[in-house]
């Protein structure tokens, strides 16, 4: 037991980085075949923040909620004959997808409730509320014509 009392424990901080996020002087890889790893970033990104909390977004800047949101909606549009097809210039409906997409949404709506910000829950309800009232004129029978 006076041999362990005796033997000193040393502790060596083997980390690439100091607590500034500055690469550490003199740090050596522990297999000296592997390339170095890459520095981090000078600057932190910015995290998007939670939801409920204001985003300034400048103008024009899509986030990847918009993205989505507008992707579906223009799928649905498409679907519905009331876009031309980027491929062909033509016209062609499919109410099944297009009632698809609006269900999607209408999910994604439900799902995200208290999480958007104002103008994420704003463009998702527009959205889906004029997908919704295009639905109905285009799926409508057609009116017989009046005698």
């Amino acid at each position: 037991m006076a041999e362990e009392e005796e033997k000193t424990i040393r502790v060596v901080d083997r980390r690439m980085f100091t607590p500034e996020g500055d690469l550490r002087p003199g740090f050596q890889p522990d297999e000296a075949s592997a390339p170095p790893p890459p520095a981090p970033p000078a600057e932190a990104p910015e995290r998007p923040k939670a939801g409920g909390e204001a985003r300034e977004d400048t103008p024009g800047s899509e986030t990847p909620f918009k993205t989505i949101v507008r992707s579906l909606a223009t799928t649905a549009y498409g679907a519905m004959g009331l876009l031309p097809d980027p491929g062909t210039g033509g016209t062609h409906r499919d109410p099944l997808v297009a009632r698809q997409m609006i269900d999607w949404l209408g999910v994604l709506e439900q799902k995200t409730r208290g999480n958007l910000s104002f103008e994420e829950s704003d463009l998702l309800s527009r959205v889906l509320y004029e997908l919704r009232l295009a639905y109905v004129e285009v799926t409508r029978p057609p009116t017989p014509p009046k005698k």
